[in-house]
């Protein structure tokens, strides 16, 4: 039985590594590459591809059709009892486990104690935390997170305020790191910009707690999930790899612009890979597993000017006629905006009032997940009229809590979701560099790392496990 950090490297695929390993052959992510086993991977969930789904496939080694999550937020409950997902199942067979910011984590579980530490998602409902000294963080990272969906808020100072003052003292942030937010903070003044940045320093503070955390407490099995590397690609990657496309929208001072900002993102994922490469190195008992539970590829560009933008659920909501308590918000990637209502009458009156609403002659999009969960499609781009349609009247878009806000990048997402991601085992008792193979299903991996710990593997879960990780 090895330990296991699982290091969650949303959408990132191979295409991107091996480009920066190319680039800096001496980087750690080059080192990493050349002395591990390396897999292409595939999710074969149905549908449209989100996060929110193809992880918990890769947690629960299911696909969604069996587990059937569509939406962050959502109550678990039934869920994971039937298909629990693996660090559920390794606390129920006494493996002692860390879990960071992996998706659909919040609330706590009930056998909360039982966990070494516990840092539910960015995107959770509430701030809590164990330890509860991580909870001053978390607040500040829920923040961030929810002023940072489409524009990153310069009203938000992350040098200042008690929240991250107590997070540096009290919770493991390096001075590297209080460096490197200081600098940032100088180069905004004169390069406003740069603020887009700070999506990709928010995931280094929490890779130093978690790190804090993992050397204290070296659990036998622990996840720490990071998007930064994502959120640049899907922004940026026509200008790092402006060869994928046959029609370039964006003009040259874009691409001059942001046209480092892939390198940058991955350099900071680099100086994460230096610290856990150093750890297992002294802790050879460990394995690193980097995973993702899909990848990205160029998609149709667009010339994104402005995009709707809701800012207050509450005032959407008070201008529809319903009062506070008959709703309440949930977490969400934007643009979708999820809410549940209190009573089946309420979500009747809800899906009778949405269809009043139109924004440019178009009907409001939403799911109904059950009959009090719901989950609103808002962002409209390029948006040509500042009202809406209700009721058969126009009103300001400000009254619903509205705003057509002016994207900072210009560009609407270059990058989008493809099926294939990337599996890198690195084995500081068995480095390798044997060729990259292809054909591994990401449900393969929560049974590999049960049969790791000897934990037997569930009826429903894919038979198929890979060496490397299970043996």
């Amino acid at each position: 039985m090895r330990k296991i950090i699982l290091f969650e490297l949303n959408e990132v695929p191979f295409r991107v590594l091996d480009y920066y390993a190319d680039k800096y052959p001496t980087s750690c992510i080059a080192k990493i590459l050349e002395y591990s086993k390396q897999y292409e991977t595939k999710t074969t969930d149905e549908g449209h591809l989100h996060p929110w789904t193809t992880w918990p496939t890769l947690h629960r080694g299911i696909t969604n059709k069996s587990h059937g999550i569509k939406d962050l937020g959502e109550d678990l409950e039934k869920v994971d009892k039937s298909y629990p997902n693996i660090w559920q199942i390794l606390v129920q067979n006494t493996v002692s486990v860390g879990v960071f910011s992996s998706l659909h984590t919040y609330p706590l579980p009930f056998n909360i104690d039982k966990y070494k530490y516990y840092v539910p998602d960015p995107f959770a409902a509430g701030f809590e935390t164990k330890p509860k000294k991580i909870e001053p963080f978390q607040a500040f990272n829920l923040m961030m997170s929810r002023a940072s969906a489409r524009n990153v808020s310069r009203k938000i100072q992350i040098g200042s305020g008690t929240i991250l003052l107590t997070t540096l003292l009290r919770s493991g942030v390096s001075i590297q790191t209080f460096y490197a937010l200081a600098k940032q903070l100088v180069k905004e003044k004169t390069q406003p910009w740069m603020t887009t940045r700070r999506r990709t320093y928010q995931s280094s503070i929490a890779f130093d707690i978690f790190f804090d955390l993992l050397k204290k407490e070296k659990p036998q099995f622990t996840t720490f999930f990071s998007n930064n590397v994502a959120s640049t690609m899907h922004r940026y990657w026509a200008a790092t790899f402006p060869e994928d496309y046959t029609e370039n929208l964006l003009d040259e001072q874009w691409h001059n612009r942001y046209a480092h900002e892939i390198d940058f993102a991955l350099g900071e994922l680099d100086q994460m890979m230096k610290k856990l490469l150093n750890f297992i190195e002294s802790n050879p008992n460990y394995k690193l597993i980097i995973a993702s539970s899909m990848g990205q590829a160029a998609t149709k560009m667009i010339n994104l000017e402005t995009e709707l933008t809701l800012k207050s659920m509450e005032s959407f909501m008070d201008a529809l006629g319903f009062k506070k308590e008959d709703w309440e918000a949930l977490p969400a990637m934007h643009p979708q905006y999820n809410l549940k209502v209190q009573t089946p009458q309420v979500a009747k009156d809800f899906e009778k009032t949405l269809r009043k609403l139109k924004i440019q002659d178009h009907p409001i999009n939403y799911r109904l997940k059950n009959e009090l969960f719901f989950s609103l499609d808002l962002g409209h781009v390029n948006l040509k009229q500042d009202f809406l349609i209700y009721d058969e009247r126009k009103f300001d878009l400000t009254k619903f809590g509205l705003e057509n806000e002016k994207v900072q990048e210009q560009a609407a997402g270059t990058a989008y979701h493809i099926p294939e991601g990337s599996l890198i085992i690195y084995d500081p008792k068995k480095k390798t560099s044997e060729k990259r193979q292809t054909g591994i299903d990401t449900t393969q991996i929560a049974p590999s790392i049960l049969k790791n710990f000897d934990v037997q593997i569930p009826d429903y879960m894919n038979s198929q496990t890979i060496e490397e990780i299970a043996n």
